[in-house]
């Protein structure tokens, strides 16, 4: 018993040390975790990995938040919780966010053995037509501009798609170092580059009473559940959809992107044990061990963990929130680009340098055109469409 809450508090530990630095992938963490799970019993590395990536997720929203504040002047899509930081109540979306994680959590235990009928079923009658709801999913993310802001949307899917086929199996760097230099360049940088000016507004940290709206929560994990099946459809692109049906308000949409994260994290674990099939860096660390036999040792984790995550980052946000309201934003976010490209160059080299130099550019032209960011997400999404539409090109 002591062993395990040892290993809890230490990948608390370590989660969050690792979400509160921007840029740095997830993946990359599970993918550093591959060497432990032969040194580590089968139960304690399960344990371990659960609070990390609670641990990095919770805390992730700092930077999230905070770290990457756009110009309201200057970007015409601001997400929801970017629109609370700008009017002061930043702490208020973290508090909302943390809830969420925690609700989606317990709700996904209880329901567990629901999800073990209803994964596989889903998995097995969506299978076929993968690409035809990849393909909705995209004409759904153009058609939401307007005017000419269509024909953009469609450009930059293409092109980072393009850039997805040439780079995903490329035999200079391997998958998991493409995905981190080219994630960092569409969506890190870009927003670091365009960070407001002066000092962050000034952000209310006292305790009030947040409403949560379960509705929210449950298309969140409606949303995840979207995620964990459809190959290539990120949080981002379903948290648009669910955004477009539910016409909520900025509260409701951020609780419901929280879900949609905490919900994907877990149900990907969840299709592992049901279906065997990988959908997450997480379930591809934990498919080294018998998962099947520790899946509830594995939500024991994860709920201990989010809880201990929620306090310690509610907490840490006061003083982090205290510190960097003094601190020239454009030259805090000019340290972070500094940090990161030192990151990349440590872990990938010159060629992943390149990769985040080419991906950057491709990031900020949807701040320029004033459409959604998203776009890009055709970097994953096209390679899996063309993949399930059983499309024979040269990097397949």
């Amino acid at each position: 018993m002591l062993d395990f809450l040892f290993f809890c508090f230490f990948g608390v530990f370590i989660g969050a040390l690792a979400g509160l630095l921007p840029g740095l992938h997830p993946n990359q963490l599970y993918f550093l975790l591959f060497s432990l799970s032969f040194a580590l019993e089968p139960d304690s590395f399960i344990v371990f990995v659960a609070s990390l990536a609670t641990s990095n997720l919770a805390f992730s929203y700092i930077p999230t938040l905070f770290l990457s504040l756009p110009d309201a002047n200057t970007v015409a899509n601001i997400l929801p919780a970017h629109k609370l930081v700008l009017k002061g109540r930043g702490f208020e979306a973290l508090t909302i966010s943390l809830i969420s994680l925690l609700l989606v959590s317990i709700i996904i235990f209880a329901l567990l053995p629901t999800f073990y009928i209803v994964l596989p079923f889903v998995q097995k009658t969506t299978k076929p037509f993968v690409h035809v709801f990849l393909f909705t999913l995209v004409l759904i993310m153009i058609f939401t501009e307007k005017g000419i802001g269509r024909v953009y949307a469609a450009l930059l899917f293409l092109i980072s798609g393009v850039l997805g086929l040439v780079t995903l199996n490329s035999k200079f760097l391997s998958y998991d170092k493409v995905l981190f230099c080219v994630l960092t360049g569409l969506f890190g940088l870009p927003g670091l580059i365009f960070s407001s000016k002066g000092l962050m507004p000034k952000q209310d940290t006292r305790e009030a009473s947040v409403k949560i709206n379960f509705k929210a929560i449950a298309l969140g994990i409606l949303g995840g559940l979207v995620s964990g099946v459809l190959p290539g459809a990120g949080e981002s692109q379903v948290g648009l959809l669910l955004s477009l049906i539910s016409k909520a308000d900025d509260e409701s949409i951020l609780s419901s992107l929280a879900s949609i994260n905490m919900a994907n994290m877990l149900l990907a674990v969840l299709m592992l044990v049901t279906t065997n099939k990988i959908r997450s860096g997480l379930a591809e660390c934990l498919a080294v061990t018998e998962i099947k036999e520790y899946i509830l040792l594995f939500f024991g984790a994860v709920l201990f963990s989010v809880g201990v995550s929620s306090i310690f980052c509610f907490f840490f946000a006061k003083s982090f929130l205290a510190f960097i309201e003094k601190i020239d934003y454009k030259k805090l976010s000019r340290a972070i680009i500094f940090v990161i490209t030192i990151m990349v160059i440590l872990f990938t080299g010159l060629w992943g340098l390149f990769l985040v130099f080419i991906s950057t550019a491709l990031g900020i032209l949807p701040i320029l055109l004033n459409v959604k960011r998203t776009s890009n997400m055709g970097f994953l999404i096209l390679p899996t469409l063309l993949f399930y539409s059983q499309v024979n090109l040269f990097v397949f």
